[in-house]
């Protein structure tokens, strides 16, 4: 169980770090993913930022021996990210390289979420 929420974790932080600078700052690829600057693409950059810390508090966690609280924590985190990326498939479609990268991470995560609850 905790194998497999560290890769989850780590998945998040090293997608999420490569994703939020160029993101933010308007990069050309991310404009081409995400869209124009907008508020609503600030917005996502908060959210992925959110994402980012709590992944990096349920590694502290886990390295302070409070994988218990860890856990609490893996649960609502995952189950967001699998609905919101499993969504982005139906309100954006396929063919868009935020969605192709969203569904694999949130297969991982239901795995994970499979093993957190099977052993619990």
């Amino acid at each position: 169980m905790v194998g497999m929420m560290t890769i989850s974790f780590l998945v998040n932080l090293l997608v999420l770090a490569a994703v939020i600078p160029p993101l933010w700052a308007g990069s050309a690829g991310m404009v081409a993913a995400f869209g124009a600057e907008t508020p609503a693409r600030q917005i996502l950059v908060s959210i992925y930022a959110a994402i980012w810390l709590t992944s990096a508090l349920g590694l502290a966690l886990m390295a302070l021996g409070r994988s218990e609280v860890a856990v609490t924590l893996a649960i609502g985190l995952f189950s967001v990210q699998i609905v919101y990326k499993t969504l982005t498939a139906v309100t954006v479609g396929l063919g868009n390289p935020v969605v192709m990268t969203n569904l694999p991470i949130a297969a991982l995560h239901a795995a994970t979420l499979v093993v957190i609850l099977t052993r619990a």
